[in-house]
Parts: structure tokens; sequence; C-alpha cells
């Protein structure tokens, strides 16, 4: 099982060329050497910020904690911070909704995430609702994919993120407009969360190149 650890920041205005040497000759691959597996980076297209996103993989918190804590990376990070602004860190952990197993590798595709609260004492029939309609309702649309559905451990602004994977910008639009995704996102909002947003993502090219990548 996957857990995912989420970086966010905004590239501070004139630093961009140091940003991209620092980001792609240093920081990507001393992370992977620490054990956080690059899976993906992300740009935000629509929504709300910060615009730049970059996910890394582990096996389990505990790895996630000493990594994060170690004198390494937080090197890492102060040498990332001459470079940005909003910077941000959270920690997703799978739900159990989505049979996933170890997250995928990223690329060349795009996110339509959802992130909302839980209503108090509605955890058990949230969950029989993305079980029995949710997830059979999004397997009807042949274009997007729910990756996963992650409850938010550490950091972040909300109990839940709800991840769709589509790889055709135009689909987004379709999905969107879809019917079933109109009239089960308005139950969930009605019924079981509050605080709902979303944005869309697109992954960023300094993460197609395969040398920070593990199989």
């Amino acid at each position: 099982m996957s857990l995912l650890f989420i970086q966010y920041w905004d590239v501070i205005q004139g630093r961009e060329k140091e940003y991209s040497d620092y980001l792609n000759d240093t920081y990507l691959a001393e992370i992977a050497t620490l054990g956080l597996v690059p899976v993906g980076g992300y740009f935000v297209e629509v929504g709300f910020g910060p615009r730049t996103i970059t996910a890394f993989s582990s096996e389990s918190l505990e790895d996630i904690s000493r990594i994060i804590t170690g004198k390494e990376f937080r090197d890492l990070v102060l040498g990332l911070r001459k470079y940005v602004a909003n910077f941000n860190n959270t920690v997703l952990e799978p739900d159990g909704t989505v049979q996933l197993g170890r997250y995928p590798i990223q690329k060349g595709v795009y996110k339509f995430n959802q992130y909302y609260d839980l209503r108090p004492d509605m955890k058990s029939k949230y969950e029989e609702f993305i079980v029995n309609e949710y997830l059979p309702a999004m397997g009807k649309i042949d274009y997007a994919t729910v990756t996963n559905c992650w409850n938010v451990v550490l950091g972040g602004f909300c109990d839940v993120i709800l991840e769709i994977t589509f790889k055709d910008p135009e689909d987004i639009g379709h999905l969107l407009k879809n019917i079933d995704l109109q009239r089960i996102t308005r139950r969930l909002i009605r019924e079981f969360v509050t605080n709902y947003t979303n944005r869309i993502q697109r992954t960023t090219k300094w993460f197609s190149d395969p040398r920070w990548f593990r199989r």
C-alpha cells in the first residue's frame, strides 16, 4: 500500500532558471536517494494554489516520518525554499475504498481532484456511498479513472482528496458535463461532505524524465 508525500509551492518570479536547475539537478535526485520515490509533478491549471505540486510515494508512514525529520531532507528543503513561496507538505493514506496497490508513476495525464471534509458521524455511510454508488458510476465513464481516495493524515486543509485521472484535456469538459458525475457529486455534497472544492492539474514535463523513477 503506497502512501503519498505531497509538496506544494509557487516559484518566485525571476528565480525560475535557478529553481529549475536546483529541482532537476539536486532536489529530485537527492530526495530519491533518501527513500521517497518521485511519482508525479503537476501544475494547477484551474483552481486554488499553490500552482506547483510534487508527489512522492512511500510504503509506510514511519518511513516518511523518518525521512522528513532527518537533517539531509531539511537541508534539501531549505535549498528549495530559496526559489519558492507558499511552501507546504501533506501526507496522504489510501482510505481503502479503491484497490490500487502500488501507486503508479503519473506521466502525461491530467487530474480532476476533489477536496472535502466528512460530515460528523457520516464516515460509514460515506464509505458505502463511495463503494456502492460513486465508484460504479465512475466505472461507466471510459475516459476517466478514480485513481484513489485519500485520507489526509498530516498537514493539508481537508479530510479527503478524491483523485480522478484522464489523459485527454478535452475530456475534462465531457466529464464535468456528465450527468452521472453531476448526480453523484450533488449527492456527495448534499449528504456526506462539507467545504467541497476541486481543481484541475496537468503533469509537468520535468517529471517525464525517467532518470528519477524506480520501476
